[in-house]
């Protein structure tokens, strides 16, 4: 019994031991963007390969270069050196005491200069390989950098040419620039201001006065800066999302696209020699892309309860060295974390270099491999319909496009696969066509010669209430000034034909999304939220009639809520009766042909709002000028009554959380006596 007893003991041991080690070795999954645009999981890329504890608890910024890292020692103001190639252990030496107060963004350039932005002194520093200050930039006076505007350097980097690119607290301006002699020259790579639609609508419904105590848009400032391989400058900032990572070219334009999956939580950033950018999120989360915007992997994560290898209380910056190692500081306990690159990440970021080079068919081989081992891998159908459309096995091009959701492959493919289909079908149309002339010409011979008798059309006369009301509507079409003295003098159209038209309306919207071409309605239109495109299709339909009436029984306007409500629906008939064929005709187009489909829906949208004008204009028996101060008061009524929902919706949101907080207030005093 007691031998039990100690085996079940050296049992539980043995499996919290196995638990310890998982949790320590495997704390994270790694994802990627998989078919869909869904988020999966895929095997690691990166493990926790050591950590490397220093004695500071104040540490900033990391930069590896040529076997070294140095790190940004905030608390003993200086920038640390750690060899950790040259010996079996880390060496470390120590660069700026007794210049430094605060470093916080440390550079290496090529040549083995050490650039530090100190943000106590104002002032960034540039150092020899051997540690020498040999140049100090502090604030410009020029007045292109502003009077007013603070010096408060916080990441610094140079190119190949001595430019120092600064990222300074406070400056909306972008990157402040100096050249080798650390002469200021301007401003470089600066974001966008972000207009919301409540600074939009602040700006419509305040007063000057209160538009004079608004804050002025402002764009956020880059948080982290570096440069390339190529010389290329990249920033990240956070607070920004899709456009958060920016490479500027020589003219300060940003070259990179928008990201379809990102962080708006970025604080720095850094470039392999591959190209492959490595992004890390203020939670731990590590972000890795191609020149292209791709993402390859994310991995990494946010620890808030122990220490765990791989996760990171406050991650503050990152590194990366050629032989796949990523760097990682944790600002809170001062410690870098050293990931180490794993066979299959090896193999995919040995791909995605074949595949942003243009080496397509050399890649096959190793995407064929990565398809084999996570079948999920978007990327992979992407460079893989590339490899069949270079073999022009177009068809198979084609399937792995769509899979990949490659807009521009897609249309490429369809291209060929259109000519192939066109080449074999032209001959017997023709031929079809030829016969059927024939055909024709013999039969008219025949009739003439009375050897035969054509055959009379029997017109069917159908005179119910649903062809009654059709002709009528079709009257909106072809006279649209009779169908509403039609509607108004002899209610000519009822309620049910109206009601009736909204909800083909919402048909034809769901048809377009499943029959329409992927290139023009989107990959994702078969996937219908069904009460969103509900709410799509009628709130502004709706939002209008009712402003409409409004608006014109202030103005006094003749039409009842009736007329306007069937007149509007009626005035887009040529929506209704032309978008779906549209969007069939889609199925047949290429990107290289979209200007048939968006110059067919623009006349089509021209079309309805020439109807609909005039359908008001006859409604309520306005001039021209009439109807346009009606229409502009109108769409001032619409502004207003969607302003009033929203403050509704605010007031009923906080009413209903603040009779929650009371109950849960009460519930808790229940419980605690």
């Amino acid at each position: 019994m007691q031998l039990d007893k100690k085996r079940t003991l050296l049992i539980i041991l043995l499996l919290t031991t196995v638990v310890s080690l998982l949790n320590a070795y495997a704390p994270y999954y790694t994802y990627t963007l998989g078919i869909g645009d869904n988020i999966v999981r895929i095997q690691d890329a990166f493990i926790p390969w050591r950590k490397l504890v220093f004695d500071t608890s104040s540490v900033s910024d990391i930069f590896w270069h040529s076997g070294k890292l140095y790190i940004s020692d905030t608390q003993n103001a200086r920038v640390a050196v750690v060899d950790l190639e040259s010996t079996e252990e880390a060496t470390i030496s120590y660069i700026g005491e007794g210049t430094l107060m605060n470093p916080e963004g440390v550079y290496v350039d090529e040549n083995g200069y050490v650039y530090v932005a100190d943000s106590w002194a104002q002032n960034v520093y540039k150092f020899s390989p051997n540690g020498d200050l040999v140049l100090t930039i502090s604030k410009p006076d020029s007045p292109i950098y502003g009077r007013n505007n603070n010096f408060v350097p916080l990441k610094v980097a140079a190119d190949k040419r001595g430019n120092v690119y600064v990222v300074c607290q406070g400056i909306t301006n972008g990157l402040a620039v100096f050249n080798k002699d650390g002469r200021f020259l301007s401003f470089f790579g600066a974001n966008s201001p972000k207009v919301t639609l409540r600074m939009i609508l602040q700006r419509l419904v305040f007063s000057e006065a209160q538009k004079a105590q608004l804050l002025k848009i402002r764009p956020p400032s880059p948080t982290s800066v570096t440069v390339d391989f190529t010389n290329a400058i990249w920033t990240v900032t956070q607070g920004l999302k899709e456009d958060a990572i920016k490479r500027f070219n020589v003219a300060g334009v940003n070259v990179y696209p928008k990201l379809s999956l990102s962080s708006d939580k970025f604080v720095d950033i850094d470039v392999d020699s591959l190209g492959t950018v490595y992004a890390l999120a203020a939670d731990g989360l590590i972000y890795v892309y191609d020149l292209l915007g791709n993402p390859i992997f994310v991995f990494g994560g946010q620890s808030f309860y122990e220490n765990r290898t791989g996760l990171f209380r406050s991650a503050g910056a990152i590194a990366v060295t050629d032989d796949g190692k990523i760097f990682i500081l944790d600002k809170e306990d001062g410690t870098v974390t050293v990931l180490k690159i794993t066979s299959f990440g090896k193999l995919v970021l040995k791909g995605v270099n074949y595949y942003n080079q243009g080496m397509y068919l050399e890649s096959e081989k190793i995407w064929r491999e990565i398809q084999k081992t996570n079948s999920a891998f978007v990327l992979t159908y992407r460079v893989l319909g590339n490899v069949e459309f270079k073999k022009e096995n177009y068809s198979k091009a084609f399937e792995y496009f769509k899979l990949a959701r490659d807009a521009k492959g897609y249309s490429d493919a369809f291209w060929y696969i259109r000519n192939q289909w066109l080449q074999k079908i032209v001959g017997p149309i023709f031929v079809l066509l030829v016969v059927i002339a024939i055909a024709d010409l013999i039969r008219t011979i025949l009739i003439r010669q009375g050897l035969i008798e054509k055959r009379e059309k029997k017109r069917i006369q159908k005179d119910n209430f649903f062809i009654s009301q059709l002709r009528y509507t079709w009257l909106f079409i072809k006279n649209p000034f009779d169908a509403v003295y039609e509607m108004k003098r002899h209610d000519r159209i009822s309620w049910i034909t109206g009601i009736s038209l909204y909800l083909l309306l919402y048909i034809e919207n769901v048809v377009i999304r499943i029959v329409g071409s992927p290139l023009f309605v989107g990959f994702d239109a078969k996937k219908i939220d069904f009460f969103g495109l509900f709410v799509d299709t009628y709130r502004l339909f709706f939002l209008f009639v009712l402003s409409n009436f409004l608006v014109s029984e202030i103005s006094e306007g003749e039409g009842k809520f009736k007329h306007i409500f069937i007149g509007t629906i009626a005035s887009f008939l040529p929506y209704l009766l032309f978008s779906v064929p549209l969007a069939l005709i889609t199925n047949l187009l290429t990107l290289n042909e979209s200007f048939v489909y968006t110059f067919g829906m623009q006349i089509i949208w021209a079309w309805s709002f020439v109807l609909l004008f005039i359908v008001i204009a006859q409604v309520h028996n306005f001039s021209f000028g009439e109807t346009v101060r009606n229409f502009l008061l109108t769409i001032f009524a619409m502004v207003l009554i969607t302003i009033l929902l929203i403050i509704i919706a605010v007031l009923v949101k906080e009413e209903f959380s603040f009779f929650t907080s009371i109950f849960e207030e009460l519930m808790y005093r229940v419980k605690a006596k």
